[in-house]
């Protein structure tokens, strides 16, 4: 039989459609409709297209060209003058940080405490009477050497070397203002010998000063300043003999001051002098003597003699222009090296002495003192600044030597600190010996204690 429905054709036995569930009648009967009508099964929706773009139109290429290098722009940073001078300026002080480093290293000082040169020497134009002068100058002897408690340590105030100075400089302009006015040949020795002595002995009295203990007499001074001198100068001219010393400019360095350091520690071994503020004036002494007739020769030779010569050979015989250029010559001589002299053999000297004494002490003379490590390194800057000075190659408006007597005079006043602190050391180990003496009086049986 057949669904009366959906036309499927069912079993007799079968009561309900098999395709749609109807219910079917008995002997081919209509089938009764189902009392719920079954759920329409229907199809899902298809889903919707998928969208694809259209092709893009191909790239149109420009036809093929020669490659063209072009530079990248680089970013430009742009700094105001201010920070140039700023950064210029720390660049500038490190450099003088670590020259000063180094050359406090090799002279084994310390970098220089409450120094100033305006307050050093602020008490140059003081006015000070006659007696004031010759109580300052007489000091020095067992009488006048005043006691150890009483010495200055503080930086000291020279003035003196100042006035000496001052009357030399106008001894030498008037003596040379007759000579050129007069054109009389006798002022000439005097000229020669006014300028050579001029600064360097206001030189050595301002080391003459810079000796705090004062235990030095002028007297002292002046025998070391003439034998000295003669001295060094007599080692210094058998060292030049020697056929070590005949290869070049830098001999001068070893030569000469070996010699005068070998005369400072003969004449003064004597173990009365211990400070190393001695030792500074001692070198400064012989140095000066050694200065002052170097320059006298120097005058003579290539100033006087070399300015007369070629007059006297060109005419024949010896006339007043030959002399005039003569004396031309030798005044330029004498006031380039009286400029120059502070900073030469006297400042080299007083380093070499004034470290040879920092070992020294007061102790006697050894050999093996020179051997020692602390002077030799300090010996090496007076040899070496020597060195610089009369080296082939020269530095514009006498660079060489305006930076080796700068680097000198650094060295000086660092040994200089170093004998004030050796002096201000000794006050109080004087002090704590008195204290300990009072005390021991005090506690001995006996004593009353108020």
């Amino acid at each position: 039989m057949h669904c009366a429905r959906c036309g499927t054709e069912c079993l007799p036995e079968q009561k309900f459609c098999k395709n749609c569930g109807n219910a079917l009648a008995a002997d081919g009967a209509q089938a009764i409709p189902p009392v719920f009508p079954p759920l329409a099964v229907q199809a899902a929706p298809p889903p919707p297209p998928a969208y694809y773009p259209p092709p893009a139109a191909p790239m149109a290429y420009p036809a093929a060209q020669p490659l063209a290098y072009q530079a990248v722009p680089q970013p430009v940073y742009y700094v105001t003058a201010q920070a140039a001078a700023t950064q210029a300026h720390h660049v500038q002080q490190n450099v003088m940080h670590n020259l000063r480093a180094r050359i406090q290293s090799l002279a084994s000082t310390e970098e220089l405490e409450g120094f100033s040169l305006p307050q050093m020497f602020s008490e140059v134009f003081k006015r000070r009477g006659a007696d004031e002068v010759e109580d300052y100058i007489l000091v020095g002897t067992l009488r006048t050497t005043p006691p150890i408690d009483v010495v200055e340590t503080g930086w000291p105030k020279p003035w003196l070397f100042f006035r000496l100075l001052a009357a030399l400089v106008i001894a030498y302009a008037a003596l040379t203002f007759i000579c050129t006015e007069t054109g009389n040949t006798n002022c000439i020795p005097g000229i020669m010998f006014l300028g050579a002595f001029a600064v360097p002995l206001a030189t050595l009295m301002l080391f003459f000063e810079l000796n705090s203990p004062r235990n030095v007499s002028l007297h002292m001074v002046g025998k070391l300043f003439l034998a000295g001198a003669v001295i060094s100068l007599g080692v210094a001219l058998l060292g030049y003999s020697l056929p070590i010393f005949q290869l070049g400019t830098w001999e001068a360095g070893i030569v000469e001051e070996v010699a005068k350091l070998l005369t400072v520690v003969v004449i003064m071994r004597t173990a009365r002098f211990k400070y190393i503020l001695n030792g500074i004036l001692f070198g400064a002494t012989v140095g000066a003597g050694f200065a002052c007739f170097e320059t006298a020769g120097y005058a003579l030779n290539d100033g006087f003699l070399a300015g007369l010569l070629p007059v006297v050979v060109q005419t024949g015989q010896l006339t007043v222009a030959g002399t005039q250029a003569g004396v031309s010559q030798m005044l330029s001589i004498l006031l380039l090296r009286g400029i120059l002299s502070p900073l030469g053999h006297v400042a080299w000297t007083a380093i070499a002495a004034g470290a040879f004494w920092r070992v020294k002490g007061d102790k006697p003379f050894s050999v093996s003192m020179l051997f020692d490590h602390r002077f030799l390194m300090a010996f090496l800057i007076p040899v070496s600044m020597h060195a610089i000075w009369d080296a082939p190659w020269q530095l514009p408006f006498l660079g060489n030597d305006i930076l080796t007597g700068l680097i000198s005079w650094y060295v000086v006043f660092g040994l200089v600190q170093q004998g004030l602190h050796q002096v201000k050391d000794e006050q109080k180990m004087h002090l704590q010996t008195t204290l300990d003496k009072v005390e021991a009086s005090l506690q001995a049986p006996g004593t009353v204690t108020v």
